[in-house]
């Protein structure tokens, strides 16, 4: 007679790991090792070194294990990089005591931005599925707690809270790349906003592209005392305006 073999237990998904279902390996592990463990050195290599140098094995060497052990908590880089990604985030700070729901905003991107400085690895991971995850949802929830009950309905709010969270991504993924070339060519930021600035005289004329020559001849885009790619001064301008523009929305809806 044939021995019953035991059917393998499916691999647990990256929603069901991050939220501590399942996440226990069914063989015995070595003493030490964890899915904690394993995430921390993940998202010291990705800090060091991006994605691109984070593997099975770079993160294996670093915990001193072999890559195999690894496999008994994640099915591969893909599912260590959906947790490092939700646990890079971390939870979100308290909200003000102010109460006053524009500074909660605000505080709540700052801090946003703030986490995406620390690790600019996550810029660059894929979003291919709405927030599950725990700290993701954390976030989700507290810039909801900012702007529920000032007179948007929930429509709007869900609205609101997705073009905010994605203007942020998207503008510091922008900062982040420009940051990238004086890195990448060794030529100085203030020396490559220059060149910018001069190509933009040579090559904008006032026949094709009326408003911005004009633009160019006031010199909008000589470089300033900041970093050509320092993304705050637009980020602030937008976010305040949007704010601005929240707030006449609901006045004029309660007249």
């Amino acid at each position: 007679m044939t021995p019953e073999r035991r059917a393998k237990a499916p691999q647990p998904t990256s929603v069901e790991l991050l939220w501590g279902a399942r996440n226990k390996p069914t063989r015995g592990p070595r003493p030490g090792l964890s899915l904690e463990v394993i995430a921390k050195a993940a998202i010291e290599i990705a800090d060091e070194e991006g994605l691109e140098g984070l593997s099975m094995q770079s993160v294996a060497s670093r915990l001193e294990y072999t890559a195999m052990s690894l496999y008994r908590y994640v099915s591969g880089k893909e599912q260590l990089v959906d947790v490092i990604y939700d646990t890079a985030l971390g939870l979100p700070r308290p909200a003000p005591e102010s109460g006053d729901w524009r500074a909660g905003v605000h505080d709540w991107v700052w801090g946003m931005l703030g986490v995406y400085k620390a690790h600019p690895w996550l810029l660059r991971v894929t979003t291919n599925s709405p927030p599950l995850g725990p700290n993701q949802l954390a976030w989700f929830d507290a810039l909801l707690h900012h702007v529920s009950g000032i007179g948007l309905d929930e429509e709007e709010v869900i609205h609101l809270v997705i073009f905010v969270t994605c203007a942020v991504r998207d503008l510091a993924r922008t900062s982040s790349e420009l940051a990238q070339g004086p890195q990448q060519s060794g030529v100085p930021a203030q020396e490559m906003a220059q060149e910018y600035a001069r190509a933009m005289q040579d090559l904008v004329g006032e026949a094709h592209l009326p408003v911005l020559s004009k633009m160019v001849a006031a010199g909008t885009f000589e470089p300033g005392d900041g970093d050509y790619h320092d993304i705050m001064p637009s980020l602030e301008f937008g976010l305040q305006r949007l704010l601005d523009g929240v707030d006449g929305y609901i006045s004029a809806r309660g007249r």
